[in-house]
């Protein structure tokens, strides 16, 4: 025991502490660590009054019994003070309920950002500079604080005064390290540090308890920082358990930023930290996120990772050559240029060898990965090979899907972007399936991006297999999330603008499809979905019966874009254009006529305005009837019907044709049936509306005139047929039936007539495609 002295330092912090005592208390408890400079705030506040500081910090006595006798000696001594040192175990709860007294903590007793200033110096500019280094350097412990004052080269011996004390303090404060764990972060907010510790921990810690144990302080601007050698010794800490535990960190720190503060903020303390693992595979989390607000970002985000380690990768690079084509308005990947040969494409086989591989397991990077492959692959003309990719990408979704939690705008995205491969590769059944579950994910990551863009992909699905019902109930959704997407609004409201043309021409609304058309490009571009575009550009010319202009445009694009017209979506759109534009210049398919593989809807239509309605019901039977597949509404039943009548409508033909209509309401499937002869009546007895009867009037006003019908031929020439299909020649005929052979001769001159040919080749060609 003994009286303090008179002269002496104050410690910096001790008037804040005292801000709100009263000064009745004669006891201090300081429970901090050393280098705080806790005996010189002992001093301090015991100041010029009678009274002692004890330490206690070594642990080894009874501090209980101690304070039930240090309590007898403040009641016979109404003078004395007395300020007790603790060691970091101490229970201030326990001590501090025996006695009135005051609780000095670890954090009381660290300098803030003015208190640094005061004791660097008067306040001149560098002099300020340099107190804000400090600070942030020492964050305030006071033997390291005056250490860096009075020489700026002492860093070192100012660390290690802090990691000396630090490491007792923590020993006790922090026995499994939990706390020390935060050192990982580079900021610091409620937010960011619960993010933190909830990527990786069973307890979520908090600011308060990083604050608490003076870990973490003001940073005199509002905010909260670690110091700088407080973080190095918590560093080094943790980093005794090895490089295993450091990357767990590292990577929930950056998750936790991106989670918080930002993709941005998450960046720049992944690349001040060189956490290059860390920052890749925040972008494998967040690149879809990243893509629908601005995918420059991420070429902004790829440019700062080092070329060593971009390099590691194929997916990278990819990567970065696909951003490359991103503009204000979307993302326009570059049709194929050269001819396709799967087997040579290095950059194919190795995607491919790496999802086999990576599916077997699949995770974010796997998924990543596939959506790559799906990409190159349709940028390089292999369609059929994308369609399969795209199947084992979908496969690996759902098993990843049940083996861990994803982020569901990358679901989305997976699904999405499989749903497009199919389509363009004709597997609109697959596709169908796959932006469906496109939308559902859509639907839980709350990103318009997605929800308007797999509405619009539906939509015009629908709109091509001929279901408009559906298509309006997607261009439903579509148009409520559409007006909430930022970057790529353009390209997103492509496929759905298509949409919305073929539904015009669907209600005959010629006016309303030229204004539909005129949201489109006037000039194709390079959008995937760009033979879509060219249909609808070439039905803008047969409505006008420019029909040589449709065909030119076609035949232009086929050529120009020779490998991405190879895609079977293309393939099937230009074809079947054609076809209805020789049916619609010359009233039907004439005998002859090259027809495979083409729609059969349209094959049985040019049948029937031929004049033959037995090869319009062969191609009928060619139509899928399954769902999602190309059903083209009404159109297989009512031409179906006009086929077995084609004498024109019976009361009970009419009256199932009515209740059909009356379920879709789609009125160019009549505007079709009317073209066949002996149907062109039929809207009149169906009880249209005066504008939809001027509607149909004026579609079937611009249809053709049929062709003549399927010639009608005697027995004799049909035996002729016969003979000829049979290989024989005029003499042979003539001798077989006892006629000369200018009978035989003048009865196949009738039958080339009929048949429109010139010779024998023509003859028997003309009858099959006559169904004769």
């Amino acid at each position: 025991m003994g009286a303090a002295s008179g002269r002496q330092t104050i410690h910096p912090a001790l008037a804040r502490f005292l801000a709100w005592d009263d000064g009745t208390c004669r006891l201090l408890f300081i429970r901090a660590a050393a280098g705080t400079g806790r005996e010189s705030f002992a001093r301090s506040w015991i100041g010029n009054k009678v009274g002692e500081v004890l330490d206690w910090s070594g642990g080894d006595i009874d501090e209980a019994t101690e304070v039930d006798l240090l309590v007898q000696r403040l009641r016979a001594d109404a003078t004395l003070h007395v300020a007790v040192i603790l060691a970091p175990t101490a229970s201030l709860w326990d001590l501090s309920s025996r006695t009135p007294c005051l609780v000095a903590k670890h954090r009381d007793l660290l300098l803030d950002a003015s208190e640094t200033a005061q004791l660097v110096g008067p306040g001149t500019a560098a002099e300020r500079d340099e107190a804000r280094l400090i600070h942030e350097l020492s964050g305030g412990w006071l033997a390291a604080t005056r250490a860096l004052a009075a020489d700026p080269q002492a860093r070192p011996r100012a660390q290690q005064i802090i990691r000396s004390g630090l490491v007792i303090w923590l020993a006790s404060r922090d026995p499994d390290g939990a706390l020390s764990e935060a050192a990982f972060l580079p900021a610091y907010d409620r937010r960011t540090v619960e993010a933190f510790y909830g990527e990786f921990s069973p307890v979520v810690h908090t600011l308060d308890e990083l604050v608490e144990a003076g870990l973490v302080q003001a940073d005199g601007r509002g905010g909260w920082m670690m110091p700088a050698m407080v973080r190095k010794v918590l560093v080094e800490r943790v980093g005794q358990r090895g490089r295993e535990s450091t990357v767990v960190l590292e990577q929930a720190a950056v998750n936790a930023m991106a989670a918080t503060r930002g993709v941005g903020a998450a960046v720049e303390s992944a690349v001040a930290r060189r956490s290059w693992q860390a920052l890749l595979n925040m972008l494998l989390e967040n690149w879809v996120d990243i893509l629908m607000r601005n995918p420059k970002q991420l070429g902004v985000i790829a440019a700062k990772i080092p070329r060593f380690i971009a390099n590691q990768t194929e997916y990278m690079r990819i990567g970065l050559r696909m951003l490359g084509q991103a503009d204000r308005d979307g993302l326009a990947l570059q049709l194929p240029g050269f001819e396709p040969d799967y087997a040579t494409n290095q950059t194919a086989q190795r995607l491919h060898r790496d999802t086999v591989r990576l599916y077997a397991k699949p995770n974010t990077h796997a998924l990543t990965v596939g959506i790559l492959e799906m990409l190159h692959l349709r940028q390089s003309g292999f369609y059929p090979e994308a369609a399969a990719a795209a199947h084992r990408l979908r496969e690996a979704l759902h098993r990843a899907l049940d083996a861990q939690r994803l982020n569901p705008a990358l679901v989305s995205m997976v699904d999405l972007q499989a749903g497009i491969t199919l389509q363009l590769a004709g597997r609109d059944a697959e596709a169908r399936q796959a932006y469906e579950q496109g939308f559902h994910w859509a639907q839980v990551s709350g990103k318009a991006f997605l929800l308007a863009d797999v509405a619009g992909k539906m939509a015009l699905l629908d709109v091509l297999e001929g279901d408009s019902g559906s298509a309006m109930r997607w261009l439903a959704k579509h148009d409520a999330s559409i007006g909430e997407v930022g970057w790529g609004k353009v390209m997103v409201e492509r496929t759905a603008a298509m949409a919305r043309a073929f539904m015009a021409l669907a209600r005959l609304d010629y006016a309303g499809f030229d204004v539909e058309m005129g949201a489109l490009p006037s000039v194709v571009d390079n959008d995937e979905f760009w033979p879509v575009h060219v249909q609808l550009l070439a039905l803008q010319k047969l409505n006008a019966g420019i029909f040589d202009a449709a065909r030119d445009l076609i035949s232009s694009l086929r050529q120009e874009r020779r490998y991405a017209a190879a895609a079977p979506l293309a393939r099937r759109l230009f074809d079947d254009t054609l076809l209805l534009a020789e049916i619609l210049e010359r009233g039907g398919v004439r005998p002859g006529t090259g027809i495979e593989n083409r729609d059969p809807l349209l094959v049985a239509l040019g049948h029937l305005l031929g004049g033959n309605p037995d090869a319009a019901l062969a191609a009928l039977q060619e139509v899928p009837l399954t769902g999602g597949m190309r059903r083209r509404g009404n159109l297989v039943l009512y031409l179906d019907i006009a086929a077995r009548n084609p004498r024109g409508p019976t009361p009970a033909t009419l009256q199932r044709v009515k209740q059909q209509h009356r379920d879709s309401g789609v009125l160019y499937e009549l505007a079709i049936l009317g073209m066949v002869p002996g149907w062109s009546e039929v809207g009149r007895h169906l009880e249209l509306d005066p504008e939809e009867l001027q509607r149909l009037g004026y579609a079937l006003d611009l249809a053709p005139t049929p062709l003549p019908r399927r010639p009608v031929l005697t027995v004799r020439e049909q035996e002729v047929l016969r003979q000829l299909r049979a290989g024989m020649t005029r003499r042979q005929i003539a001798e077989a039936d006892y006629r000369s052979e200018n009978t035989v001769k003048s009865q196949m001159r009738s039958l080339y007539r009929k048949l429109e040919a010139s010779d024998v080749e023509q003859a028997l060609a003309n009858a099959r495609a006559w169904g004769l």
